[in-house]
């Protein structure tokens, strides 16, 4: 697993190449039968080589991020000319210095990226590894981060199986990961959706229409949440919704006039 991770932290660009190659270097071979400790040298050995020929660069998504950094610093200097509060104060400037240290991290890009990327994502070992996790190990590997912009490919079925298995744990924090990271991939949060209802979890409910709302259906969402006439639950969804900006003044009407339909 100690390998699986690496891979993901470094095509998900949470480490770079030299955090890659010490993390790499620390792993005790011990714990790797003869051949496997063999092929995690040479794959320190091919890293190496391509840090050593390939130069980094700063390409398109480098140079987004740091134009981000960019404009939120300069927003963060027009708060600090303003009268703040001491708390206030004290988050700006924690804010500040989380940015000015994510400005000074050096990223891979470009064809150093690239490589490193190709030649992790292809490896036998690694490979071996992945696909030795069963449905509940792959749902806690996915939902240690609330969301990356490269999850492992999921058919809906499999996303399902692993839904199924947090159902049957209970774990409403990771299903809603679970979700968040494949948002915009054309998956179906429905079993979610519904097993939040059921549980009339109002809290994580209102937290997966915000963080994934372009790929539910809401008015059908919306009927279910009328359906279960609960006015307690209803309210709840109805308040957190509107004060975290989900639902529009049009849509808190169109709820309660659904909601007089049903004589609720």
């Amino acid at each position: 697993m100690d390998l699986v991770n690496l891979m993901y932290k470094y095509i998900n660009q949470f480490i770079n190449s030299d955090e890659l190659l010490e993390e790499l270097k620390k792993l005790e071979l011990n714990h790797y039968s003869k051949e496997e400790e063999q092929e995690i040298k040479q794959l320190i050995l091919d890293v190496q080589n391509i840090k050593n020929t390939t130069p980094n660069e700063i390409d398109d998504i480098e140079r987004k991020r740091l134009g981000n950094i960019e404009h939120f610093l300069g927003l963060i200097e027009q708060a600090e000319n303003t009268d703040l509060n001491d708390d206030l104060k004290k988050l700006v400037q924690k804010k500040k210095a989380q940015f000015l240290k994510d400005q000074n991290k050096v990223y891979d890009g470009g064809v150093l990226f690239q490589s490193i990327f190709d030649l992790l994502t292809n490896h036998d070992l690694i490979g071996r590894y992945a696909k030795a996790m069963n449905d509940l190990e792959l749902l806690e590997f996915i939902t240690q981060y609330i969301s990356v912009p490269m999850p492992p490919i999921l058919t809906q079925d499999k996303f399902n199986d692993l839904v199924r298995i947090g159902i049957k744990r209970d774990m409403r924090e990771d299903l809603w990961r679970l979700a968040f990271n494949y948002n915009h991939k054309e998956i179906d949060f429905t079993l979610i959706e519904d097993y939040f209802i059921l549980k009339r979890e109002d809290y994580y409910l209102t937290e997966l229409i915000s963080a994934v709302e372009e790929d539910l259906n809401e008015d059908k969402l919306i009927d279910k949440i009328i359906d279960t006439l609960d006015k307690d639950f209803i309210d709840q969804v109805v308040q957190t919704g509107y004060q975290i900006g989900i639902f529009s003044d049009e849509e808190i009407k169109e709820i309660i006039r659904k909601c007089l339909e049903k004589n609720y």
